[in-house]
């Protein structure tokens, strides 16, 4: 399998914008979505209660990175995978709007995802961001 070719570098952006990017979001009552973060050494996931809803999972659900990233449809994947990857080796972040297939069978929607490392000695060590659902379809990556 051929790895997908490299998205644009506007995706990505230094962690001097998270604030701007991250830190500041606030949902506001009819907002679903919320904060996230994943921690790199342990695996455990903690999602805020409206992420849960915008992923079609039950609020109790014991979330696995692996159960996360199926809800996600085919070039959504591998563009949030990439940039993922691309987060974590360089210490920067990323935003993108990709399509989410939630786990009850709900119909498709599509998510904003800005996500930004937290680094230790020049390594990232646990990944934090922000979730939350568009009220159009739309696509920055394609």
């Amino acid at each position: 399998m051929r790895p997908p070719a490299p998205l644009p570098l506007q995706f990505s952006w230094p962690l001097t914008e998270r604030a701007a990017r991250i830190d500041r979001w606030k949902g506001d009552a009819g907002t679903i979505g919320g904060r996230w973060s994943f921690d790199l050494l342990s695996g455990e996931m903690v999602w805020e209660r409206g992420i849960y809803e915008l992923f079609g999972f039950p609020a109790d659900a014991r979330i696995t990175p692996r159960s996360a990233a199926d809800c996600y449809v085919g070039e959504s994947r591998a563009a949030m995978e990439q940039l993922r990857a691309h987060a974590i080796m360089h210490c920067r972040g990323f935003t993108l709007d990709v399509e989410i297939a939630p786990a009850s069978g709900a119909p498709h929607h599509w998510m904003r995802l800005a996500a930004a490392p937290i680094c230790s000695a020049k390594r990232a060590v646990r990944l934090e961001g922000v979730k939350h659902l568009l009220p159009l379809r739309c696509s920055t990556w394609g």
